[in-house]
């Protein structure tokens, strides 16, 4: 049983120690204590120190039993009694009072026992501060007058001769300031003790408060931190991190930060001195996470040093730059295709006139009746390729200068199945690919126009056939509960270059294409306000996914939609 933990015992003017302390040191002292009396009383009995009989009990297995009896007394009360200051008293006074009869009756003054006064008194200085060390001095030098004065007036029997007055009372005053000397020196030290002990607590308290608000700072860094040894071994992994990397703190720490970062960015780390650096090392870099999702991160690199300065880790910090990236991507798109779309403009007005006047000059050619047969089937593929050229200008018009349409709310589910429906029923379709269709939804509804959305479709779905010239399946989903639908195929895929290439005019990855039909797709998505992203590696596939901002179908949308259009 123990003491409220903020209840110090005093006793006169010396503090007792800490209950908590002593409540748990307590039975070790009582321990000990029968340790060194019964064996002081056995081996003195060895050596004939002590009596055989103390009147009609024999001396030594009396003792025994009472100190074995005493020891479990004192540990009952302390199981059972929660005031420690009366067990600890009532324990000195026994052990004062068997120490005065061992000592009276082991030879007197001259016996081995008088060295247990001094282990008392070193006991209560310890346990109960000043004031109760000097009161069992004092009980001490009394006992031990007593005795001495016992042995000459011949109560007690003594060894010796029977010594002068002046001896004796020499004897007893020395004994008397050896007792308070040590209570004294005993007091000091346990005072210093406290001292030292409650300095020290203080600063494992502040050190524990500063770890503690490390570790809070470390965990609040919306950074991801990462701390490793020389050799890349992690060492910590706050939250943030595993939250961007989708890796946990335990299955991180201790392995390898080639996990995290990726072996060419830790060979770039181990070879450059950071130490001599007063700029932190930068690095981009994109990373491949658990769900196989690429992200682009960017990366602090700097050494980690002790209080001497010398390099013993690396301070590793990174933020997810994935959408920042994504955002540049889409700046630079936009500056690209509006330069495209200003040469567009000139570039087809200067081609078109002449090829008008072209075509018109053929149609007057074969109109004669006298052609040979080989001349008109000239003359006719000259039509058809001034054809097909003008089909491509009216294409690359629409790009760079697309016409504005009318838009209003609707429901995309409905045109996504039409336009799956006449993909399925397309000639381009053979049994050797599969297309399936998914809704979680019952409705979507969006603001724009349905024909252009049907064209959006209809283009991701032509490029998705592409991409598996030798079949292959193609997933389409919409809903749960977003304005998401996603095109997922098993073909030939896109390396990083190609993604970074496939909204770039005239850039087709398939043998038939101009490459305006990526272009056509992300210039009417952002005229819908909505954005078209991919996901996608070489030799497994592409995902991808337009994503569209979700309207309610309302009136007041519709008459918006109307004023627009007029």
């Amino acid at each position: 049983m123990s003491l409220p933990s903020n209840v110090v015992i005093k006793s006169g003017g010396g503090k007792l120690r800490d209950d908590t302390d002593l409540n748990h040191s307590l039975p070790t002292i009582i321990t000990i204590r029968a340790v060194i009396f019964l064996a002081g009383i056995n081996l003195s009995d060895r050596l004939n120190l002590l009596p055989r009989q103390l009147g009609s009990v024999e001396f030594v297995p009396f003792f025994n039993v009472l100190v074995v009896s005493l020891t479990i007394l004192y540990l009952v009360l302390w199981l059972f009694w929660r005031n420690l200051r009366p067990q600890i008293y009532f324990q000195i006074f026994i052990d004062i009072v068997l120490a005065t009869i061992f000592v009276a009756g082991s030879r007197g003054i001259d016996g081995p026992f008088v060295s247990f006064y001094f282990l008392i008194i070193v006991y209560c200085s310890f346990v109960l501060g000043k004031n109760i060390g000097i009161v069992s001095a004092a009980l001490s030098a009394i006992c031990y007058s007593g005795i001495v004065i016992s042995m000459r007036m011949g109560i007690i029997d003594s060894l010796h001769d029977s010594v002068d007055v002046f001896t004796d009372a020499f004897k007893i005053g020395f004994h008397t300031l050896g007792f308070i000397a040590i209570a004294y020196l005993g007091t000091r030290l346990n005072m210093r003790l406290h001292v030292m002990e409650r300095v020290l607590n203080e600063r494992n308290e502040s050190l524990a408060r500063l770890y503690s608000l490390n570790d809070h700072i470390v965990s609040s860094i919306r950074s991801g931190l990462v701390t490793t040894d020389l050799n890349g071994r992690v060492t910590e992994f706050n939250k943030a991190a595993e939250e961007m990397t989708g890796k946990k703190r335990d299955d991180v720490i201790g392995s390898s930060i080639c996990e995290v970062i990726g072996e060419i960015f830790w060979e770039l780390i181990s070879e450059t001195e950071l130490s001599w650096n007063v700029r932190p090392m930068r690095h981009e870099a994109w990373i491949r996470l658990p769900d196989e999702l690429l992200r682009y991160f960017g990366f602090t690199v700097s050494p980690l040093l002790d209080t001497k300065n010398k390099q013993f880790g690396y301070i590793i910090s990174f933020q997810d730059l994935s959408d920042i990236k994504k955002l540049e991507e889409e700046v630079k798109r936009r500056e690209h295709l509006s330069a495209v779309g200003r040469m567009a403009a000139v570039v087809a007005h200067e081609i078109r006139n002449p090829l008008t006047a072209m075509r018109g000059s053929v149609e007057i050619l074969r109109a004669r009746t006298n052609l040979a047969e080989k001349d008109e089937r000239l003359l006719n593929i000259l039509i058809n390729e001034s054809d097909r050229l003008d089909l491509f200008i009216e294409d690359f018009l629409n790009f760079a200068w697309p016409k504005p349409r009318p838009k209003t709310v609707f429901d995309l589910i409905p045109v996504l199945r039409d336009s799956v429906t006449l993909i399925k029923n397309s000639p381009e379709i053979k049994e050797k690919y599969s297309v399936s269709l998914d809704i979680a939804t019952s409705d979507m509804f969006v603001f724009g126009n349905a024909d252009q959305i049907r064209q959006v479709f209809w283009n991701v779905t032509q490029n998705a056939m592409r991409a598996m010239p030798e079949g292959g399946n193609l997933a389409i989903r919409a809903g749960n509960g977003t304005g998401e639908v996603t095109f997922t195929d098993n073909g030939i895929g896109m390396t990083p270059e190609e993604r970074e290439r496939i909204f770039q005019p005239f850039n087709s990855g398939f043998s038939k294409g101009f490459g305006l039909g990526l272009s056509v797709i992300f210039q009417i998505m952002d005229d819908h306000r909505g954005k078209i992203s991919f996901e996608s590696e070489k030799g497994k596939g592409t995902k991808v996914i337009l994503s569209f901002p979700l309207e309610a179908a309302l009136p007041e949308a519709e008459v918006l939609s109307q004023e627009a259009g007029e």
